[in-house]
């Protein structure tokens, strides 16, 4: 280290050149760093998913218990659950932590090849979770000035759509609300039966008459060339024209037995603010940066306005603007704390030079920290941007003591030269080293964290640390040169000398009580313990436990709704429009527009591509001055009373939060029999609403609903030589809609279907008519073979680990979450639930006890790493012993802090006590190794001490007041943004530092001390009992 001062103040220009390059290189790297809101931490889980056209409980017989069977062996993994729905079938596999998930994706993929599954099933498809993989901007497309929906379409599908996917850093789009023209071919049952025909043969009969197919290559006129079969079919005419060969060999066409409809539909209809609209869901790439791509939708936005004048287009989300004001928030943070650093150094120093060198240190550190970023492949994120800022103040304590220790050696020495600033340098080089590496080293632990956690915090300890390392070599290189170049010919201490500077009757106080607490060593620790014990015992019980902070409310916001199972499309329709319409007419207290957009989109539930006939979702913007979240609670009321009894209202937040979105609570009902746990699931909601302190108490079992059940007569259906299966074949061909593929006619490509007209299935009798044919040619009716009932069926069946389950879930509102999911859980452990259901609680109290337990490990560990460090440094383990006592002292004031400023303890805040660890010994450190220097100078140990703390008061002040000063806008939340480096933190650091400060430089001397004397008394029965040894020297001490 040594060296390295040597080197800066014989080579002042090489310096210079060497800290503009770097000022360079650190702008550059700024603008090349990818910018997004949080680290993109990808979670151990893979997701498979696979279609099949059946009730939620065919696809899980059919499709989802095979596929979970098949991996349930697969190694690492740690949980699996699946949602078998309509058509629909989802296994969720988690994994253990730090699993390569992209290489289970390859072992899943392999896996499911080999899976049988009927052949209507759709190919299974596995894919990986991440933060990456969260929809980055909703936009919305609503038509102006007379434009029809019909015109909107077709510019979706010409002009906005394509221009959409050129964007570069797009991953894909899902739309909403766009219609389909499609060619559906209805069969009429009685002309069918009339003709002896089934539905089979028809689809045959159309697909072989509108086959495209390539038949290999001919040689004409010597050259080789393809030939491909098509059929002659340009017209809707021409469909109606294909023949089809009866049951009975005669020759009909289709028109006879078949109406030929083309339909413009959508699945979906959405509506912004009461006009047509087209909801858009725009997912970008893991490595395009979040800004650049909003920016990108912003030019289309702005160019659409010329091109599209009759459409406005309006971005109803975009995760850019929450990481722009991240930034924002976090920069203006910076800014004041590094202001007020820099007050207290001027306050203290009383010289403008010597404050403005240890300024320097500050944007270069901060650069030269943006520059390892951009090596490590770290990316500018909230955690990444907290940890810099809240290296602000720490930063610059490397800085502080160099030029204070410059600053005093310059005030004493008789004659100034460049040997006195080197001396200066060399007496704390071993501290500040010593003391940074033990802060670095705090932060390896956090390797150990697993899980979102760990995945969060750390790049925000690689940069923080980073930023520390950057400091120590500015602080060793940087700061003697400018003291050399500004300091070195000026008049310090002309008219105040160290003792007459005010700061000086603080010095004289704290030495007339260190004189006191030297004397009273056993009083002294005695009063720091019960102050410890004391403040564990007040503090403990009255602090709120919760996972992660909470985050600033959203001002976006939607509301799911589910009216009865059996309302019709155009019900669910036309209510939800006139719900949008009532929401577009609320004023707030002060008679402007509640909201600033209402956008409905009727049929859709949030998940898959189907139209759920009875759900739809409201979308809304507060206005800035009103209560997100006591508007989101008086709208559900109000929505709930417009409802049809029996109707459901689930609200929600877009965006905002604390990054991490997740259930607080979670109580799973295991079983084997579905109704039991439907039973158990009404019974556990039931007890959830007696809780004033939960909120959107839920069921995974969505929604009861009716389904058809056909039971077949195995014996019966026997005598006509079917069995189940076939009737299940023949049945599903009559009732089911077949998609036929892609057809272009007059230039309009058509998707095509074909299934029975609904008059002829919109009944058990009708259902009961479908004609099966008998292995003897024979004809029987359904009816004849199977018994057709109404039966209560679920819109989707969950599993866990391959038994059935309903999961129940809740959000806590209270603060203290730990508490109140602690006392839900005791008051459903008295509940009785139906015979074979086993329940478990899960949530924020898994979550709880699974980080903290990591977390106190890592600090354990970080202990030992710090103890190592100063080991290494002060090259005995005595020393570094007495500097562990001050850690104790920090939790003091970070306890005190919480419970002073409501703040609950959380994982935000466990790493604020993980971060004094190597905060606090820096100041014991400073002090220790000046007392040791002491010592070898021939001092006592009592008068090192006292010289020591004489000496280190003013830096160790000054370092822990820019450290607070720093980090004051980050406890007062000035900004609102970064929940997850939010208050606690920042709360914590304060609290335990101001303590720790005051304290360290009482219980550290006295421990040292002790521990001095019981060395001199072991060594002088060393030298008793082993009189005949010649020992070189003495023991310290």
């Amino acid at each position: 280290m040594n060296r390295l001062t040597q080197f800066s103040m014989k080579n002042v220009s090489a310096l210079f050149i060497i800290m503009i390059l770097l000022f360079g290189s650190g702008v550059f790297a700024t603008s090349k760093l990818k910018v997004e809101n949080m680290p993109n931490v990808s979670f151990p889980i893979v997701m498979v998913s696979a279609t099949y056209t059946g009730s939620p409980k065919d696809v899980m017989e059919q499709v989802t218990e095979p596929l979970e069977k098949k991996l349930a062996n697969i190694e690492d993994l740690d949980s699996m659950r699946s949602t078998s729905s309509e058509n629909n079938s989802r296994i969720l596999l988690q994994f253990k932590q730090n699993v390569d998930t992209d290489k289970k994706k390859q072992d899943i993929e392999s896996l499911l090849q080999e899976v049988m599954l009927p052949d209507s099933a759709g190919t299974p498809k596995a894919s990986t979770f991440g933060a990456a993989s969260m929809p980055s901007i909703y936009l919305v497309a609503n038509a102006e000035n007379g434009m029809s929906q019909t015109e909107l379409d077709k510019l979706y599908e010409d002009t906005i759509k394509p221009d959409l996917e050129s964007i570069k850093g797009i991953d894909h789009l899902d739309s909403i609300g766009v219609r389909d023209t499609s060619l559906d071919i209805e069969l009429d049952a009685d002309a069918m039966n009339a003709y002896s025909l089934t539905p089979n043969q028809v689809t045959s009969a159309i697909r072989a008459a509108v086959t495209k197919s390539p038949i290999g290559t001919v040689e004409v006129s010597g050259n080789d060339k393809s030939a491909r079969v098509t059929g002659d079919i340009k017209s809707v005419y021409d469909i109606e024209q294909i023949e089809i060969t009866g049951g009975k060999g005669n020759v009909i066409t289709l028109d006879r037995v078949a109406k030929v409809k083309s339909i413009t539909e959508s699945d979906f209809v959405g509506r912004f603010n009461g006009k047509p609209a087209i909801s858009m869901i725009l997912y970008k790439t893991g490595n395009a940066n979040a800004v650049d791509f909003s920016d990108s939708v912003e030019k289309l936005k702005e160019q659409w306005k010329t091109t599209i004048p009759n459409a406005v287009f309006k971005t109803t989300y975009d995760s850019a603007d929450e990481i722009r004001e991240s930034i924002n928030g976090m920069l203006r943070e910076g800014v004041v704390g590094a202001l007020l650093a820099s007050f207290m150094i001027l306050l203290f120093l009383r010289n403008v030079r010597m404050t403005l060198i240890v300024l320097v240190s500050i944007p270069l550190s901060i650069l030269i920290t943006l520059l390892l970023m951009w090596q490590l492949g770290l990316t500018l994120n909230t955690m990444t941007l907290g940890g810099m800022f809240i290296a602000v103040g720490r930063v610059v304590d490397d800085s502080i003591v160099v030029i204070e220790n410059i600053y005093t050696s310059l005030e004493k020495a008789q004659k100034r030269n460049e040997s006195v600033i080197m001396l200066a340098t060399k007496q704390v080089s071993m501290a500040i080293t010593s003391s940074t590496l033990a802060t670095v080293g705090v932060f390896a632990p956090i390797g150990m964290v697993s899980g979102v956690v760990g995945g969060f915090f750390r790049p925000f300890a690689i940069t923080l640390a980073c930023a520390l390392l950057s400091s120590l070599l500015v602080a060793l290189t940087v700061i003697p040169m400018l003291a050399k170049l500004l300091v070195l010919r000026s008049k310090i201490g002309k008219g105040h000398s160290h003792e007459e500077a005010p700061q000086g009757k603080f010095m004289q106080t704290y030495e007339n009580i260190l004189h006191w607490s030297l004397k009273h060593r056993i009083k002294s620790l005695l009063m720091a313990a019960v102050l410890f014990i004391v403040t564990l015992a007040a503090t403990i019980p009255a602090l709120g436990v919760s996972f992660l902070p909470d985050g600033k409310p959203s001002r976006t916001m939607y509301f799911v709704l589910k009216l009865p199972n059996e309302t019709a499309f155009e019900a669910t329709n036309a209510k939800t429009q006139e719900l949008e319409q009532l929401l577009m007419d609320e004023k707030d207290s002060q008679g402007n527009p509640l909201f600033t957009y209402v956008e409905g989109l009727a049929g859709y539930n949030g998940s898959g591509t189907d139209r759920v006939t009875y759900a739809s979702q409201i979308y809304v913007e507060v206005n800035e001055h009103v209560d997100p979240d006591k508007v989101m609670q008086q709208v559900k009321q109000f929505l709930l009373s417009e409802l049809p009894a029996g109707s459901e209202v689930q609200p929600r937040g877009v965006g905002g939060g604390n990054g991490v979105s997740g259930t607080d609570f979670s109580y799973n009902l295991k079983g084997e029999d579905q109704d039991r746990l439907e039973q158990a699931a009404a019974i556990v909601k039931a007890k959830l609403q007696e809780f004033e302190e939960l909120s959107e108490i839920e069921d995974s079992l969505s929604d009861g609903k009716t389904e058809v059940e056909i039971a077949v007569d195995q014996k019966k259906a026997r005598a006509f030589g079917l069995t189940a299966a076939t009737v299940r074949e023949t049945a599903s061909n009559w009732i089911q809609k077949q998609r036929l593929g892609d057809l272009k006619l007059d230039g309009v490509t058509y998707t095509t279907t074909i299934s029975m007209d609904k008059s002829d299935k919109n009944s058990l009798e009708k259902l009961g008519n479908i004609p099966l044919t008998g292995t003897n040619g024979s004809v029987v009716y359904l009816k004849e073979v199977a018994k057709i009932n109404l039966v209560p069926g679920a819109v989707s069946l969950g599993r866990d680990d391959q038994k059935q389950l309903v999961r129940v879930t809740a959000k806590i509102k209270a603060e203290n979450k730990n508490a109140v999911s602690a006392k839900v859980s005791a008051a459903l452990r008295s509940v009785e639930l139906p015979d074979g259901v086993t329940p478990e609680v899960r949530g924020v109290n898994e979550d709880i006890n699974e980080s903290f337990t990591q977390l106190f490990m890592a600090m354990a560990v970080a202990v030992f790493m710090v103890y190592l460090v100063m080991v290494l440094a002060f090259g005995n383990a005595a020393a570094p012993f007495a500097i562990l006592f001050s850690l104790p002292l920090a939790a003091i004031g970070g306890l005190i802090g919480l419970v002073i400023t409501r703040q609950a303890l959380n994982v935000t805040s466990m790493i604020g006590f993980m971060m004094l660890i190597g905060i606090v010994v820096t100041n014991a450190i400073v002090l220790i190794d000046r007392a040791q220097q002491l010592r070898e100078e021939g001092y006592t140990v009592r008068h090192a001490l006292i010289e020591a703390g004489k000496v280190r008061f003013r830096p160790i002040i000054m370092t822990a007041g820019a450290t607070i000063m720093a980090l004051i806008p980050l406890a007062m939340g000035l900004s609102g943004e970064g929940a997850l480096i939010g208050k606690g933190l920042g709360v914590v650091v304060i609290g335990g530092l101001t303590t720790s400060t005051i304290l360290t430089l009482i219980v550290v001397p006295i421990v040292y001390e002790l521990i001095e004397e019981v060395k001199a008394y072991i060594s002088r029965k060393i030298h008793r009992g082993n009189p005949p040894m010649n020992h070189e020297g003495t023991l310290e001490g």
